[in-house]
């Protein structure tokens, strides 16, 4: 307002009032049209959410499928067996849950950001000496733990959505992934040792 006093000088002092009203006309013209613009830009719901799924799942960076595989003690606890298996569906993974009374292994394939926030879920988030049930802690001490036994990119997934399995023998739980034909990721599972 005052630079334009200052710029119209004469004709300003004339009629200011008049001046002044033409002056807030055109700011409120403008602020109405940048709001218009901004309204007309705005996304739908549908879209936001297509947006922040493509954001997510649909990585057009990679082509190949990044898989992670998990060593478990004890898969047992309820409450941790459905966060194990509703964020790979959540985050839209393919993979499985195999448990045997030794151990269990969890195998996920995805895209790279699917991956990462499954890999805080199963690292950090899960606090894996709670998740063991009354019975076992007696037995265990409580020293139930989760180790990133592999993680990297192979061509192809190898299974077509999540499954949860539960075995009574090792040859049992192997054969799930020999039907997979990905036998080595329970390979690599049993021989891993903490460094």
């Amino acid at each position: 307002m005052s630079n334009l006093m200052k710029v119209l000088g004469s004709e300003a002092t004339q009629d200011p009032t008049k001046l002044e009203k033409e002056i807030r006309t055109a700011a409120a013209e403008r602020e109405q049209a940048h709001t218009d613009r901004n309204a007309a830009r705005k996304l739908t719901p549908a879209e936001k959410r297509e947006k922040k799924e493509r954001k997510l799942f649909d990585d057009p960076t990679t082509i190949e499928t990044i898989v992670s595989v998990y060593k478990i003690n004890k898969l047992s606890h309820p409450k941790t067996r459905f966060k194990v298996e509703m964020n790979a569906r959540e985050n839209r993974l393919t993979g499985c849950s195999v448990m045997t009374d030794e151990m269990s292994v969890v195998v996920v394939e995805g895209k790279s950001k699917a991956i990462k926030r499954y890999g805080k879920l199963m690292l950090r988030r899960i606090n894996w000496a709670e998740a063991e049930e009354n019975d076992d802690e007696e037995e265990n001490g409580g020293n139930n733990k989760c180790w990133l036994v592999w993680q990297g990119s192979v061509g192809k997934p190898s299974f077509h959505r999540f499954l949860v399995q539960e075995c009574l023998t090792e040859s049992a739980a192997k054969k799930v992934f020999t039907d997979a034909g990905v036998a080595h990721y329970w390979d690599l599972a049993v021989n891993y040792t903490e460094d």
